[in-house]
């Protein structure tokens, strides 16, 4: 018997059990705004830059991603923020002085939550 017949007489494993389950990963918006917040709460509190180039390389690839998740006005306040605060702490490392911090704002309730 060859061995293609084998392959034949048994199927596949697609075959006995059907396709694989589609995966999918929807977080929570409570975990979402909870690491966004805390990212930009680091940022604002900060005189200096708090991350490391590595870190701030990182957070400028990952924290636009991370709100894709928010509504979409919450999302573009978030990202507005972002940039705000890491151009704060970027002009104060390259003029050699510490930023002030940002001052506390107050987040505008989304319609959703």
């Amino acid at each position: 018997m060859s061995r293609s017949s084998q392959t034949d007489l048994f199927g596949t494993q697609t075959d006995l059990f059907g396709p694989p389950p589609k995966q999918s990963y929807v977080p929570s918006l409570e975990k979402v705004r909870a690491e966004v917040n805390k990212v930009l709460e680091k940022a604002r509190i900060a005189r200096d830059m708090p991350w490391t180039p590595k870190e701030v390389a990182f957070w400028k690839t990952v924290f636009p991603q991370m709100t894709n998740w928010l509504p979409e006005e919450e999302r573009e306040q978030a990202r507005a923020a972002f940039w705000e605060e890491i151009t704060r702490l970027e002009a104060g490392a390259a003029g050699g002085q510490t930023g002030a911090p940002a001052a506390p704002r107050r987040k505008k309730k989304s319609a959703s939550g």
